[in-house]
């Protein structure tokens, strides 16, 4: 392009800028600001929530495209006592690498409503600690401890059974409901 018509283009955008400037309205208020009293507070996010998790024995419900759900922790055991617990399952089962520790938890799902059926499995949780997602960890359990086996689930049925994790020691602990691989649902053990 010739200087000449670099200075057209130029011209051209500048009118079109100031015109649009034109176009906008800026509101001014004549009243002294004024300082609200009190700070408003913050909404609660909903029970069950990674900001506002569930306890156990507390049924969190999540409605998805399939249905609506029922979750609930029933009862929990940790470190040295889940420990002997898996062992007693089979000898074989792992040993956790050091600073980590056995999380046994019983979960129930109970199909509220929907149409079609749902799968699911231990492997539809997971245990989250400082921001991770520690995925279920296979061992066989002692026959009294019935496993949560890998079902599916028509509406108004329920299923419930032990999951074992490998987590951080000593650390809190969210237990997390996943549907279509997203956590859904929180339960802080």
């Amino acid at each position: 392009m010739m200087a000449r018509e670099k200075c057209k283009v130029l011209a051209a955008v500048l009118i079109l800028a100031v015109s649009l400037t034109g176009c906008t309205s800026v509101e001014v208020s004549t009243k002294p600001a004024t300082t609200p009293k009190s700070l408003p507070t913050k909404t609660l996010e909903p029970r069950g929530s990674y900001a506002n998790p569930a306890s156990v024995g507390e049924a969190v419900i999540v409605k998805t495209f399939s249905g609506m759900f029922e979750i609930t922790v029933l009862d929990y055991i940790r470190g040295k006592k889940a420990y002997q617990i898996v062992k007693a399952g089979n000898m074989f089962n792992p040993d956790p690498d050091k600073g980590f520790e056995y999380l046994l938890v019983k979960v129930r799902f109970r199909y509220v409503s929907g149409k079609v059926s749902q799968y699911v499995s231990a492997y539809s949780f997971k245990a989250y600690c400082n921001g991770t997602g520690y995925s279920p960890t296979f061992v066989i359990m002692p026959r009294d401890m019935l496993e949560f086996k890998a079902v599916d689930v028509m509406p108004e049925g329920t299923t419930e059974g032990w999951i074992a994790f490998i987590v951080p020691q000593k650390k809190d602990v969210l237990v997390a409901y996943e549907y279509m691989f997203e956590p859904v649902c929180f339960i802080k053990i």
